[in-house]
């Protein structure tokens, strides 16, 4: 067998020949693994990328990743960053490392800093002395006066605190308007990226079944629902509700215009009066009950039978026919 080799002058790479001539690597865990290699340094490209670019379907690409595993040539870690959101993170190496080395490599270890102090243990404060002479009348610290500072400090947060709840709230809002209308569907991140829209809707005062219907009503024929759905929520933001001012007058209390009733009863009785009566209304049934029950009766058909005799005591005799 001869070779000819050309060194050459740029675009190169340094590979090992333990990696070339690996027994248990295939083709394309080799062109994989020095196909990364080969990339400048700073480069971030993940390994489907790589695959794609050289050809590897999505079969030898898994099984070419379980190789290269398995000979530690490459490790994977699922790590959140610092916006909370999960993320791989893959190392591979031109040697077998161990997972303490492959570790190391990814967070090497922290250097000391130049700063003064400088980065180290913790020291105790130091003790205050004892007065010297015993001191006079209360020493204890009064209370401390919250400052303008701090106010202001805690206004912001606060905000920041309720802006938060409504960005919640209106993902929330957003994410539901699938359960009636299914071609709103929208993906998470969508939901927060248009959350701060839909939180104006919200702060006008609006309760959640209104906005879901002002939002949905009509888009069912759109050619582009959710496109239609972010030109409403940008563009079509109704009139914040006028609440109804409060009554500064206060009304007099019920019991004050009450009486104390004027019959006869065991405890006083207050009631409502309409007019100017002075008892109340069980004490004037009564008392006309009573009236009634106390004038005199005329016995049943009495007027008929007067009228009948004056009647007759009027009536002129007829004389008698002649014969």
């Amino acid at each position: 067998m001869h070779r000819h080799v050309s060194a050459p002058s740029r675009f190169f790479s340094q590979l090992p020949n333990d990696i070339i001539r690996h027994p248990r690597l295939s083709a394309n865990a080799v062109r994989l693994l020095a196909w990364q290699l080969s990339l400048p340094e700073g480069s971030d490209e993940p390994l489907w990328k790589t695959a794609e670019r050289a050809g590897i379907g999505k079969v030898a690409f898994q099984h070419a990743k379980r190789q290269l595993r398995a000979e530690c040539y490459l490790f994977e870690w699922r790590r959140q960053n610092e916006h909370g959101r999960w993320q791989t993170v893959q190392l591979v190496a031109n040697i077998p490392l161990s997972p303490d080395e492959a570790r190391a490599a990814v967070q090497p270890a922290a250097q000391p800093t130049a700063a003064v102090p400088a980065t180290g243990a913790p020291t105790r404060r130091p003790a205050t002395p004892q007065p010297r002479k015993t001191p006079v009348g209360n020493t204890s610290h009064p209370p401390a006066a919250p400052t303008a500072t701090a106010t202001a400090t805690a206004t912001p947060q606060r905000d920041t605190e309720a802006d938060a709840r409504a960005h919640v709230r209106a993902e929330a809002l957003l994410l539901s308007l699938s359960h009636t209308a299914p071609y709103l569907a929208m993906s998470a991140r969508k939901a927060r990226r248009w959350a701060p829209l839909a939180a104006r809707w919200l702060k006008r005062g609006m309760g959640t079944d209104d906005v879901r219907t002002a939002l949905t009503a009509g888009l069912e024929q759109a050619r582009s629902p959710l496109g239609a759905l972010r030109w409403r929520l940008e563009h079509a933001l109704p009139e914040p509700i006028a609440t109804p001012p409060a009554n500064t007058t206060p009304s007099p209390p019920r019991v004050s215009r009450m009486r104390e009733c004027a019959g006869p009863h065991i405890q006083p009785l207050l009631f409502a009066p309409v007019g100017d009566e002075e008892r109340c209304p069980a004490c004037r049934t009564a008392s006309a009950a009573t009236q009634a029950a106390a004038a005199p009766t005329t016995p049943p058909g009495s007027g008929l039978h007067a009228f009948r005799a004056a009647r007759q005591a009027l009536a002129v005799p007829t004389p008698p026919a002649a014969t």
